[in-house]
């Protein structure tokens, strides 16, 4: 689970980052990329890198020493 959680995260993370590069590139030569479609890739984004940090907080949570701090 932990490796499917950090892939999820790179993956964001190199999303954002062909965001950013194009979103530059569009500043300056306008047109290149439909503001929406910009727009839901960031949304795409960031639902990726919350769904890849929310199993690793689980995945950390189910191996904490002492399980009295969680509720168990």
């Amino acid at each position: 689970m932990q490796r499917i959680a950090c892939s999820l995260i790179g993956a964001s993370m190199a999303l954002i980052s062909a965001l950013v590069a194009l979103l530059l590139s569009d500043a300056l030569s306008p047109g290149r990329l439909p503001p929406m479609l910009a727009f839901w890739a960031a949304c795409g984004a960031g639902g990726m890198l919350i769904a890849g940090l929310m199993m690793l907080e689980r995945t950390s949570r189910d191996r904490h020493p002492v399980p009295a701090l969680y509720g168990r």
